[in-house]
C-alpha cells in the first residue's frame, strides 16, 4: 500500500509539471481530467471543459474524412499520432503533435481516451520560414 501511495504522488507530481497537455475524456468522449500544461495551451481552465468533448478544441481545418479517419485507428489499433490544427479560447489556431491512446478494461471494453500533445506551432514556424 505504501509503495502505491508513493507511486500515485510522483505521477500526479509528472502529469502536473510536463510540459506537454493532457487530456483525459470517459469512454464517451466527455472530458474528465486535464493539466496544467493543458491550461496553459488553450488558454481554458479544467473547470471550463470537465464534461465538454475535446470538439471544442476543433479548429475547422479538417474536414469529416479527417476525423473518421483518426477515429477509425483508435477504435482499431487503440492509437493514433499526428499533427492537427486547433483553436484556443481566444479563436487563435495553433497546430499540435496529437497522441490519442484508448484504455481498456480487463475485459476489453474502452474505459478512457487520453490523449497527449505538444503545441508546434513555433517550431513550423520556424522550418517554414
Amino acid at each position: 500500500m505504501l509503495k502505491q501511495n508513493i507511486l500515485s504522488k510522483i505521477a500526479k507530481n509528472v502529469i502536473n509539471h510536463i510540459h506537454e497537455g493532457l487530456i483525459i475524456t470517459d469512454e464517451k468522449g466527455k472530458i474528465v481530467f486535464v493539466n496544467p500544461a493543458f491550461e496553459m495551451v488553450t488558454g481554458y481552465v479544467a473547470e471550463e471543459v470537465i464534461g465538454e468533448n475535446p470538439n471544442i478544441l476543433q479548429s475547422g481545418v479538417h474536414n469529416k474524412e479527417f476525423y473518421e479517419s483518426m477515429w477509425n485507428e483508435i477504435i482499431h489499433r487503440g492509437f493514433w499520432e499526428g499533427e492537427i490544427w486547433n483553436k484556443r479560447k481566444n479563436g487563435e489556431l495553433f497546430v499540435e503533435w496529437l497522441k490519442i491512446h484508448s484504455i481498456k478494461d480487463s475485459e476489453g471494453a474502452i474505459t478512457n481516451y487520453v490523449a497527449i500533445f505538444s503545441d508546434i506551432t513555433e517550431r513550423k514556424k520556424i522550418l517554414s520560414s
